[in-house]
């Protein structure tokens, strides 16, 4: 298994990647538009569904969906092709497990959610306010944490993976803070109004 890590890592395209910054940060820049589109509409559907955004209706919400998986389509592509560059070290580092596992299990909550509440004949505003849909956002939003902290940190020493951890915890939590302050002050979120719960 290992030789054949090593001939990838090794292959010309392997070594394109290592030489040209030019094609390194175009694969970046496209795996990051991809990342971009899956995690932040799905973030979105979460806070609301979470009563973070109750201004932004549940039901168009479901018209951005299918960017989710454009987004995923060209993470896999991307992902495939940075992988290449040193697969010997990826595929011996727990974190790099870790990131793929909590994107798998984030697409499953997100896939599931998705099901129980745009389920057919079922009403979004009221599918959301269950405990069992709200449990299942929680999930996907840690595993997307996880995994986005997993795919920053993979190679690095555990030492510095855990201080990553940290500053990312403390971003996202200035972030949310951030985004409700502003979100109050014009009017996005609040109380939901009749003509958003009817998806109006």
């Amino acid at each position: 298994m290992m030789d054949f890590l090593l001939a990838v890592e090794n292959s010309g395209f392997s070594m394109f990647l290592k030489q040209s910054s030019t094609g390194y940060v175009a694969i970046l820049a496209f795996h990051t538009v991809g990342l971009a589109f899956l995690v932040g509409v799905s973030v979105i559907f979460a806070l609301r569904i979470l009563g973070v955004t109750p201004g932004i209706p549940l039901k168009p919400l479901q018209g951005f969906f299918p960017l989710m998986w454009v987004g995923l389509s060209i993470n896999l592509l991307t992902g495939s092709l940075m992988l290449t560059e040193y697969p010997s070290d990826y595929f011996v580092d727990f974190s790099f497990y870790m990131k793929l596992s909590c994107v798998i299990l984030a697409l499953v909550m997100l896939r599931k959610t998705q099901a129980l509440v745009y389920g057919e004949g079922v009403d979004p505003d009221t599918a959301a306010e269950s405990g069992e849909v709200q449990l299942r956002v929680r999930i996907m939003l840690c595993a997307w944490v996880i995994a986005i902290w997993g795919g920053r940190v993979t190679a690095y020493s555990i030492p510095t993976k855990y201080q990553t951890l940290a500053a990312l915890l403390i971003f996202l939590t200035i972030a949310l803070f951030i985004i409700r302050f502003i979100g109050r002050k014009i009017g996005l979120i609040g109380a939901p109004t009749q003509a958003h719960r009817s998806g109006s």
